[in-house]
């Protein structure tokens, strides 16, 4: 395999809400596989990405992934508080939802917030990762 492109992997920060250590930790794997450098930020529930979005001082995500299923606040739930305090969607992050399940019900569900661009299933591999970049610039140049 053909070693990625730093263009095709240029965002400066990831942001990961995934309940899961496990997951985070592949991810985190399959990002450098990709040759991402940036930042990444990892919180591992609901209300800690709450409160790290509304921060002013938080630097802002190019991509956030977000898992559906978390103990408390699900990832449906918090984008709809996203929504409704105008943090999302923004001019800078691109939200793809990251979930185990498959079901049409969940992806439907997914695609009916305003802030989310697309639905990758675990794990993240790095064709999945390049594409969610190439959907981040080709959104932003809109």
């Amino acid at each position: 395999m053909i070693a990625p492109t730093p263009a095709k992997t240029h965002v400066g920060h990831v942001l990961i809400v995934d309940d899961e250590d496990d997951c985070n930790f592949v991810t985190k794997l399959v990002l450098k596989k990709a040759g991402y450098t940036g930042k990444l930020t990892c919180l591992t529930s609901a209300d800690d990405a709450l409160d790290y979005l509304r921060d002013k001082s938080s630097e802002k995500p190019d991509i956030m992934f977000v898992d559906i299923n978390m103990p408390k606040y699900t990832g449906f739930d918090l984008l709809t508080m996203c929504e409704h305090e105008g943090l999302l969607p923004n001019d800078t992050t691109t939200v793809i939802m990251f979930s185990s399940s498959n079901r049409q019900v969940d992806l439907d569900r997914a695609l009916s917030f305003r802030c989310v661009t697309g639905y990758v299933e675990k794990a993240l591999t790095v064709e999945s990762f390049e594409r969610a970049v190439s959907d981040h610039h080709r959104h932003r140049a809109l």
